[in-house]
């Protein structure tokens, strides 16, 4: 009577197991659910991009006004480039091919003044020349170009008073060698004998070639040499149709040649041919009558318009052909008797 069936204790039997194995996967599942999130691989944080400061600029401010104060425009028989002071008795460094064989030169200071020139030396076979004329400039300090590395960036400078030049060029160093420096750099023929700078305002190089500057220490030798020199005397060389002055109320040819006063239309699309009308004075017929559209901040893109007309002495028309480079232009004229002009004001050319 007491005893219990023998049905009955395997049913107990069996429920007692069945709650043993639950208990021990509740104690189970979480520890290995626990490792296998542990196992499992995470995806790497992507890292928040820090932003890259830009390059600090070449030049403070106070060092361009400082440099641009020497660079001057030194002007030939047939046209301009960019020279620089070099010491307080008004000696200047430039281009030799700006200098050599010339007939007559001219100093333009900042403020558009002129200053008669003496040709104190030429060293042809570094493309180097040394002028001396009077001015209030300030002296430019020398650097070492030795410290310049590849792909460094400076600053070619011209005289800030040319309106057709850009007073800071940016550059970068893309070869180099003991002889010379080559650029990566828009130049304009104007830029021709200007200083190469680097931080500190510091000269690196002189610009005797497109792209190609003389190392400054190259200099050292003629300039010691030549330092007591009188020099040759100059005549004044007549001011060029090609150079542009800001702040001139007249162009700067000469007050006896023709004059660029207008010109309309003052713009003209690359897609098609347009006639344009230019407005002046004293233009004349002639063999060598020609519109010369010179870009205004390029080294490329220069070309001659087509048919230019003299319509009477206060006018002439020309065609702007297709095609031509989108920029601004300076007009150059020359009239038929051969003098040159410019126009003050730039013709843009449009998309």
């Amino acid at each position: 009577m007491d005893r219990i069936p023998r049905r009955r204790s395997e049913q107990l039997l069996t429920a007692l197991v069945i709650t043993l194995v639950l208990a021990g996967l509740a104690v189970l599942i979480p520890a290995v659910a626990q490792r296998l999130a542990a196992a499992r691989p995470v995806p790497t944080p992507v890292p928040t991009p820090t932003p890259t400061a830009p390059p600090a600029a070449v030049l403070l401010q106070d060092e361009l006004e400082r440099d641009l104060a020497g660079v001057m425009t030194i002007v030939n028989d047939h046209t301009f480039g960019t020279a620089f002071l070099i010491d307080p008795q008004g000696d200047f460094l430039t281009a030799a091919s700006l200098v050599s064989g010339s007939e007559s030169l001219r100093l333009i200071d900042n403020t558009g003044g002129s200053h008669p020139v003496r040709v104190i030396g030429i060293d042809a076979a570094l493309g180097l020349a040394q002028i001396r004329a009077t001015n209030d400039g300030r002296p430019m300090p020398f650097g070492d170009p030795a410290t310049l590395q590849l792909d460094d960036p400076i600053v070619l400078l011209a005289s800030p008073k040319v309106a057709n030049l850009r007073p800071s060029t940016p550059a970068v160093l893309t070869a180099r060698s003991a002889m010379q420096l080559t650029l990566r750099v828009d130049d304009l023929p104007g830029s021709l004998g200007g200083p190469v700078v680097g931080p500190g305002g510091k000269v690196l190089g002189v610009l005797t070639l497109a792209g190609k500057a003389l190392p400054i220490n190259l200099s050292l030798d003629d300039v010691a040499q030549w330092r007591n020199q009188a020099g040759t005397p100059m005549p004044l060389a007549p001011l060029p149709g090609t150079l542009v002055l800001r702040g001139s109320d007249t162009t700067s040819s000469p007050a006896s040649g023709p004059t660029v006063q207008a010109v309309s239309p003052a713009r003209a699309s690359a897609a098609g041919d347009t006639l344009i009308t230019i407005q002046g004075t004293g233009f004349a017929a002639g063999p060598t009558l020609r519109v010369h559209f010179v870009p205004l901040a390029s080294p490329a893109g220069a070309f001659d318009g087509l048919a230019a007309t003299l319509v009477n002495s206060s006018t002439l028309t020309v065609k702007v052909p297709a095609g031509r480079v989108v920029q601004d232009y300076v007009i150059q004229v020359t009239n038929g008797d051969g003098t040159v002009t410019s126009s003050r004001t730039a013709f843009t050319v449009t998309p």
